[in-house]
């Protein structure tokens, strides 16, 4: 479904991202974890065609069912994010207009990508809110983004991402900054999305536990380098990788067993 060639990914004369390559197959889960600056983040926005601050793709071709995405128009990019491909921010409501309803967006998010009317918009809207386990869908899309919890904001993107059931998911850190508890809430939730309408999902996250509970396949990164990779078994329990072991090992313990 989604393939990197030999990805570099460059800002300026500098390399942020140097010689990627990962096949991303229909219904699978793959993980990028490793620490902040290591590349993780611009792999998924080099796939959207989002990389900010004049980045650009510098060698290498990223190929989504076999097109490159890198010759895409703009037309041809609206017509394909939100409804080919989605993508879930680290903080939903931080990528939001805050003088905006959450229905206001939601509403003009819907227009944008088919023909359908400010009220047909927003009851759809209520709809994929009430999927996503959020109760008062109507009293949600009346509120700003700041008045709902950070696990809500996450739960209204996951549900604008998920309006026309993309093939593909890209979720940057999508449990970061939230409770434990709301952690496994969103996780059960993006799975159930994988199992219910097949969704490919390419997920970034620091966090190895995360990672060990969604993954079919991980793949290490630490300075825009493939550090180490493999299937979920390999990586947890047979990688030889220092710096793998390393963050297994920083992942805490409760009663003396680690749950990766």
């Amino acid at each position: 479904m989604l393939k990197f060639n030999n990805v570099t990914i460059s800002y300026g004369n500098n390399p942020t991202v140097k010689d990627f390559s990962l096949h991303v197959e229909q219904g699978q889960v793959v993980s990028l974890v490793g620490e902040s600056g290591s590349g993780k983040t611009t792999v998924i926005r080099a796939a959207l065609g989002l990389l900010p601050g004049g980045g650009k793709v510098t060698d290498g071709d990223i190929l989504y069912n076999g097109k490159s995405v890198l010759t895409l128009s703009d037309a041809q990019w609206r017509k394909m994010r939100g409804t080919e491909i989605s993508m879930i921010f680290q903080d939903s409501g931080a990528m939001m207009n805050p003088t905006k309803k959450v229905g206001d967006v939601f509403v003009e998010y819907l227009q944008t990508h088919e023909k359908i009317s400010k009220k047909d918009a927003w009851n759809k809207g209520i709809m994929m809110l009430e999927k996503m386990r959020l109760p008062s869908g109507d009293n949600i899309m009346r509120s700003y983004p700041f008045q709902l919890s950070g696990g809500m904001r996450q739960r209204v993107g996951i549900a604008m991402g998920m309006t026309y059931s993309p093939k593909l998911l890209l979720a940057d850190e999508p449990t970061s900054a939230l409770d434990v508890t709301t952690q496994a809430q969103i996780v059960r939730q993006m799975m159930a999305l994988r199992d219910v309408y097949g969704t490919s999902i390419i997920v970034v996250t620091h966090n190895l536990g995360v990672a060990a509970y969604m993954s079919d396949y991980i793949v290490v990164m630490k300075h825009g380098v493939i550090e180490d990779q493999g299937d979920r078994d390999h990586i947890l329990h047979h990688s030889e990788n220092e710096y793998t072991r390393k963050l297994l090992e920083a992942v805490p313990s409760l009663g003396g067993e680690r749950y990766v």
